[in-house]
């Protein structure tokens, strides 16, 4: 069954009429008798009953055209659809983001963005590393902003900034007065950090194996205000980036003498795969936004 027969089908039923029918379809009377006929051997049943002058629809052919309305009115409403996720001005948006980007930057960008397309929409989705990229790997997210950018036959990745990690203690701890740390020196410490899967918890193990220190994790979690709590409770160093949620706990933050401690914050988008008008304004916008940030 092809959208051709669906449409003569409808125009024949509406017309009553073969000829003016074809005359709306802009093919012959013949054509479309024959897209007809192969329809009703389709299905296996009558649609119209012919007379001289007219057509006039079976029993068949009255149930079939509610259904045969239903289906092409939704395949418009579909069709219309997308033609607006397409468009630059009503384009929806779907990006998938590092949980430590959505209390400030992601919100900010997005804000700014709806100021020059106020009637774009946005579906968002937070989550560890691997989720944000399997997001953009199986086409339910435009791009993503993780960190670090994994190598990926499937993904290109654009570097946004790399940002400094810190080793976070309790304000009572007594190294807290110190102006850096190594972190050697704390192999032997309790820390608290991301479940595996977690870009932070990637470049936490990263650094352990280089430093080869082995230090033992009491918790394993995924959001930042728990593990700064956890943290300001004593129960745990961590390593983390500066963000606001840090304001609010009696921590402090150190530089890492004996090691590069940062991460490399980046965006996905698939290879060979041209995102919707909208998602590649977004995409330069938010390359342009880190830009004039650093």
């Amino acid at each position: 069954m092809e959208l051709h027969q669906i449409d003569n089908f409808i125009a024949a039923a509406t017309h009553q009429h073969f000829t003016n029918a074809a005359k709306e379809r802009m093919i012959s009377q013949p054509a479309l008798s024959r897209s007809i006929i192969r329809l009703e051997e389709e299905l296996g049943a009558p649609l119209f009953y012919r007379e001289t002058k007219a057509v006039r629809l079976t029993r068949h052919g009255e149930q079939f055209l509610i259904k045969a309305k239903q289906a092409r009115r939704a395949l418009n409403e579909g069709v219309e659809q997308v033609k607006k996720n397409m468009s630059l001005e009503h384009g929806e948006i779907s990006v998938s983001f590092l949980h430590t980007l959505g209390l400030r930057l992601m919100p900010q960008l997005i804000a700014e963005f709806k100021k020059l397309y106020p009637n774009v929409t946005f579906r968002l989705y937070q989550g560890a590393n691997e989720t944000l990229r399997k997001m953009v790997e199986t086409g339910d997210a435009d791009i993503c902003l993780s960190s670090p950018p994994l190598p990926s036959e499937l993904l290109q990745w654009t570097v946004l900034e790399k940002e400094p990690l810190y080793a976070v203690l309790p304000e009572n701890h007594p190294l807290a007065g110190n102006k850096s740390i190594q972190m050697k020196e704390m192999q032997d410490e309790d820390f608290v950090g991301f479940k595996p899967g977690y870009g932070l918890r990637y470049m936490f193990d990263l650094m352990c194996r280089d430093l080869n220190i082995h230090p033992h994790l009491a918790f394993e979690g995924e959001e930042v205000s728990t593990i700064l709590g956890l943290t300001a409770a004593g129960l745990g160093a961590a390593v983390l980036p500066k963000t606001a949620e840090h304001s609010y706990f009696p921590v402090v933050f150190l530089p890492v003498a004996d090691y590069q401690c940062e991460r490399t914050i980046a965006l996905a988008q698939l290879k060979n795969h041209a995102l919707s008008p909208a998602a590649e304004r977004f995409k330069q916008f938010a390359l342009d936004y880190y830009k004039a940030r650093n």
